[in-house]
């Protein structure tokens, strides 16, 4: 049986930004393999998705250990940040 990664990633798509709505899961596992498919289709899309790449912890409440890592913006222009970091300044 292999163990699982160290890192784990998530990538997840997301219509103009819109988290609630017209969003799915791109790719999980290592780093690499998720960017690299997440480019992917964030080209086949051409922009309609945003696609954000995350940091994640096993076994963990995915809210509470999300550490956003890569943001390919849609065409929309939307950014988005880390909400781990902007909590960190505002302490």
């Amino acid at each position: 049986m292999s163990s699982a990664p160290s890192e784990l990633y998530y990538a997840q798509a997301f219509h103009h930004g819109e988290r609630e709505h017209h969003s799915y899961v791109v790719a999980i596992g290592h780093k690499e393999q998720v960017e690299a498919l997440a480019r992917a289709e964030h080209a086949r899309h051409f922009g309609e998705y945003g696609i954000a790449l995350y940091q994640v912890e096993l076994d963990a409440p995915l809210q509470e250990r999300l550490h956003l890592v890569n943001y390919l913006g849609s065409n929309m222009g939307e950014r988005w940040i880390d909400g781990q970091q902007a909590d960190r300044q505002a302490a």
